[in-house]
């Protein structure tokens, strides 16, 4: 992905996006969304168009992209989630909208269309199919490793972002049949499953199977606390869109590619993404953290998990 500062002709369009985000993360208007979350789109909307009107140009739209999701990642990692709401809904609102431009048709008649841009050999309406923001907001989630984040705030600042997708992702997750294999903008559930995966499958590719077994219990000599970081993370996946990962594992959703693998210890199953053998590893392995986790937020992350997990079976 190109950013603003590969073309130091480009004016960076970051700051007057932030700019207009900000109302929506201030506690005042958790309740009353409709004025804040409608301006933003609209500056979103109207900096767009303005981006394609400067340069007629893949290149530009790509680093404008840039721009555009690069503010919401930063305002949810600065964000208490209980004033996060905000985001969740302008996100909602803004795959409502399409981008306008004017152009000129083989007749050189001037017409209006939709904005897109193309990548992965495929036009993306701007900004029905939030184009480029999966692949923005998987670099910027896994930046650090949950297990790694150093310092408290490091660690908050990465619990926040997650809490925002997986908040998105059972917002979105309300209009989806999970018999019908569709991809739909704003669906994180895969992030979810890489962090169960990490967690409670002993995955020698990630940090967890240092500090946890694919029992669920604490690896012996492990620091708990650490081991705690990853529990907290995957915590949020079930809390806040957990029964949308649970349909689809009852519908035995298989996702692209390698995605899906299993865990190392459970490499001999099979697995290619949800099911419900997995789920139940998944649901074991947070009720044997409940006997180990440390930490208030994290203790109160795993038991609500677990109740989600126990009214959800």
């Amino acid at each position: 992905m190109s950013s603003p500062t590969d073309n130091p002709q480009r004016k960076d369009p970051a700051p007057l996006l932030a700019e207009a985000l900000e109302p929506l993360t201030k506690p005042t208007v958790t309740t009353n969304l409709g004025g804040p979350v409608a301006t933003a789109v609209q500056k979103y909307t109207d900096l767009a168009r303005k981006a394609y009107e400067e340069n007629n140009a893949d290149e530009n739209l790509e680093g404008f992209l840039w721009s555009a999701w690069q503010p919401i990642f930063d305002a949810a990692e600065k964000t208490p989630v209980d004033q996060q709401e905000g985001l969740v809904q302008f996100i909602l609102e803004l795959k409502k909208h399409d981008v306008t431009v004017k152009t000129k048709d083989s007749e050189g008649k001037e017409v209006e269309e939709v904005l897109e841009f193309e990548y992965d050999n495929k036009k993306h309406p701007i900004w029905k199919d939030l184009p480029t923001f999966g692949w923005e907001a998987r670099e910027r989630l896994h930046r650090v490793s949950a297990f790694a984040a150093d310092s408290k705030e490091d660690r908050a600042q990465q619990n926040r972002l997650v809490w925002l997708f997986a908040r998105l992702t059972g917002q979105v997750a309300k209009g989806i049949n999970v018999e019908c294999e569709v991809e739909v903008p704003g669906d994180f559930s895969l992030f979810g499953l890489w962090s169960c995966r990490e967690v409670f499958e002993a995955d020698q590719e990630g940090e967890g199977s240092k500090y946890i077994g694919a029992d669920g219990e604490l690896v012996q000599g492990a620091n708990a606390e650490l081991a705690s970081r990853g529990i907290m993370q995957a915590s949020l996946w079930i809390n806040f869109a957990g029964e949308y990962l649970w349909r689809l594992s009852q519908a035995n959703r298989e996702v692209s590619e390698n995605s899906g693998k299993p865990g190392t210890h459970f490499q001999a199953s099979g697995w290619k993404g949800f099911n419900k053998e997995r789920w139940a590893v998944w649901k074991r392995g947070f009720e044997k953290a409940q006997e180990w986790v440390v930490g208030e937020e994290a203790k109160e992350a795993v038991k609500m998990a677990v109740g989600v997990l126990g009214r959800l079976d």
